[in-house]
């Protein structure tokens, strides 16, 4: 009996003991499926934090002037850093290494040189980096924007046909003219006005219309047009920017041809007629497309994902099928974007999208309102990618951000199965040993038991 109870003790302590190692066995696992899953994840997601750590603090500006003439090369000023600074740090970046390459150059006391132009349209702004280890810091400069563009307008001649009676005040045209210059500056903004109108008429007074900051003019007229005093009016408009220093302009000619509402048709009406007749099934067909594609999608954008560099400033927005639709087409931007982003100029097929120093590397959504002349339009929604490229090269290519991502979740997931495999190969094998053991004792038990002791 005493052998009983120790065989039955030693039975209880087997299964005490195979339920603690199997406890203890998953406990350990499971921590380290876990460390790993932490791990993976961390690796395969950008973190803010890590993204912060590596951006470059902005210790000096300084400014230069586009399109300088020299003599090359001259001097920019002086960095506000350290000699010994200057001396044991690497000094890289735009204008360096980087493009426009051969620009800038920076001595041992701290003054940078400029060694040939650079264009404001191409570079708003370089930036250089002095970096040691882990540690970089970054040098800022502004390219300053001189009155070398010119206002465009955005046809050379406006021709249409306009009914005689029309009554005054009407809008006839509307006219774009567009400044490459620094947005916001005077060199940009520029002001629209009729230099001449020919012939002159007693009876029709034309006149431009310009809201304050807009890019564009309305043409109506005072009194009445009459066929019969004159068939056609030519007007000259002039767009001239408000430059400090020098002020340029261009022009562009407006063409009215004017429909004599009860007599025969004019010679433009005619020939357009004429032109009509010869492609008025061609003519139905595109204009069917056209009024099915507005009505299905209306003004789309021509790619609604975007990346750029957090160095870059600027990028282009492009309106799908321009074409489809009533000149000038208007681009938008709505919600919360106040010193963060804008654009360089409203109007036209394609628009610059200019990032503000506020923003910071990640994702963004932006919403823009796309209209056309005849108030067609829609509300588009622009995903921006904003990326550090000095810490990753490929980071504004989507795709190849994806492929990385991708490969490092699948590299870094096989010691998260490999712990998997583990933890049930040991509850397997932990069972198979408590099973035998508790074989053994069963065994024991029977071999000491009444009726085996009596046969032997």
């Amino acid at each position: 009996m005493h052998v009983k109870a120790q065989l039955k003790q030693e039975k209880s302590k087997i299964l005490n003991l195979s339920e603690r190692s199997l406890s203890l066995l998953k406990m350990k696992t499971v921590v380290i499926v876990f460390l790993v899953a932490s791990v993976c994840i961390q690796s395969a997601t950008p973190s803010k934090l890590n993204m912060r750590k590596k951006r470059a603090w902005i210790v000096d500006f300084l400014t230069m002037e586009e399109e300088h003439t020299g003599p090359f090369p001259y001097k920019l000023g002086d960095l506000n850093i350290e000699k010994q600074v200057i001396e044991e740090y690497a000094i890289h970046g735009q204008g360096i290494d980087k493009d426009p390459k051969g620009i800038l150059s920076v001595d041992r006391n701290g003054s940078v040189y400029a060694h040939r132009k650079v264009d404001y349209e191409e570079y708003q702004k370089l930036r250089i980096y002095l970096s040691k280890k882990h540690t970089i810091v970054a040098v800022d400069i502004d390219i300053l924007d001189v009155n070398d563009h010119a206002p465009v307008f955005n046809r050379d001649v406006y021709e249409i046909a306009v009914d005689e009676s029309t009554q005054q005040g009407k809008l006839l045209v509307t006219v774009l003219a567009t400044d490459n210059d620094q947005p916001g500056t005077a060199n940009a903004q520029l002001t629209l006005r009729i230099v001449s109108v020919s012939p002159s008429a007693s009876s029709a007074d034309f006149f431009i219309q310009q809201r304050k900051g807009e890019q564009t003019g309305t043409i109506s007229f005072k009194g009445y047009l009459d066929y019969e005093e004159a068939p056609k009016y030519t007007i000259l408009v002039e767009a001239k920017d408000h430059g400090e220093k020098m002020q340029l302009s261009s022009t562009s000619t407006v063409i009215l041809n004017i429909i004599d509402k009860h007599d025969h048709p004019s010679e433009f009406t005619r020939k357009t007629i004429q032109k009509d007749a010869s492609d008025s099934s061609v003519l139905k067909k595109m204009k069917q497309v056209g009024a099915m594609e507005r009505m299905e999608s209306g003004l789309m954008l021509e790619a609604n994902k975007l990346a750029m560099c957090l160095s870059e400033e600027t990028t282009d927005i492009t309106a799908l099928s321009p074409a489809l639709y009533s000149p000038p087409i208007h681009f938008e931007l709505t919600g919360d974007v106040q010193g963060k982003w804008r654009l360089q100029s409203n109007y036209g097929t394609s628009v610059r999208l200019i990032k503000e120093s506020a923003v910071h590397a990640g994702d963004h959504q932006l919403t823009l309102k796309i209209s056309d002349s005849q108030g067609q339009h829609s509300v588009q929604t622009l995903s921006l990618l904003v990326c550090d490229c000095d810490v990753s090269a490929n980071c504004k290519d989507p795709a190849t951000k994806m492929n990385v991502t991708a490969i490092a979740v699948v590299i870094l997931s096989i010691p998260v199965l490999l712990g998997i495999l583990l933890m049930a190969w040991c509850q397997i094998r932990a069972k198979k040993c408590a099973k035998h053991q508790m074989l053994l004792v069963e065994e024991s038990e029977q071999s000491l038991s009444p009726d085996s002791t009596e046969t032997h």
